[in-house]
Parts: structure tokens; C-alpha cells; sequence
């Protein structure tokens, strides 16, 4: 169940879910019963596609493959180099 508090900006869920289709895009999503049946977003890595944000995937892709799920198309080495680069 879904919650907040008056002296906060945020709502917790109950829970979250992420994980990474066929063609490499990370879908977020919650079995939270206020909330499942409108939130499902996703991302990808993709330059020309609106969901496009490489710092947010990266994020998720590493917390999938840290418990050992496959993000199709990531490249873990690669992903080090690029942010490595995006903060000289």
C-alpha cells in the first residue's frame, strides 16, 4: 500500500520491480496494489529514442547484473569508461 506523511515530500510503495527486456530496455514497474495498474515507465540506451537517459540506465543496469540478471546489450566495461568520461 502506498503511503506518505504531511511533513514529506514523497510517496513510498510497497515495492518495485525492475528489469530488462529481450531488446535491452529496463522497465520499472509496482505491485502495489494503489498503484499497479497505471505505473509501468521504462528506459533504454538508445541515443535516438525519447527514453533515452544513460546515466539512469546505467544505474539500473548495474543494480540487475549485481544480482546476476542480464541487461541484453550492456556492456559493464564500457558503461565504466563512459562515466569515467562524463565527469572529466
Amino acid at each position: 500500500m502506498a503511503y506518505t506523511k504531511s511533513d514529506v515530500s514523497y510517496v513510498r510503495l510497497d515495492s518495485a520491480q525492475i528489469w530488462a527486456a529481450k531488446d535491452g530496455t529496463i522497465h520499472i514497474t509496482s505491485d502495489d496494489k494503489d498503484v499497479k495498474d497505471f505505473f509501468h515507465t521504462y528506459i533504454n540506451n538508445n541515443p535516438a529514442s525519447k527514453r533515452y537517459h544513460p546515466a539512469a540506465y546505467r544505474q539500473l543496469a548495474r543494480i540487475l547484473t549485481m544480482f546476476g540478471k542480464d541487461v541484453p546489450g550492456w556492456d559493464p566495461a564500457n558503461a565504466v569508461a563512459t562515466q569515467d568520461a562524463d565527469r572529466e
